[in-house]
């Protein structure tokens, strides 16, 4: 974890990418849970719901695609 070499923190971007991505996916998953039916289903706070969303967005955005373009092309 504390190489300079450009090789190495390359990867270590991707396997960071990678981690955020199950993260991301795991808030995907409670989104489409929450819409699998009509009504409340699992998340009763709609502040909350919201949230969700937000933070699925960013964490895909700017912890997953960012550092993985990083980590592919440099």
């Amino acid at each position: 974890f504390l190489s300079s070499n450009a090789k190495d923190i390359g990867v270590l971007y991707l396997i960071y990418a990678l981690f955020a991505g199950l993260i991301g996916t795991a808030f995907s998953v409670l989104i489409r849970l929450e819409l699998s039916g009509p009504g409340v289903q699992y998340i009763a706070d709609n502040q909350l719901y919201n949230s969700i969303i937000t933070a699925h967005a960013i964490i895909m955005i700017f912890f997953m695609v960012m550092p993985a373009l990083i980590g592919g092309f440099g």
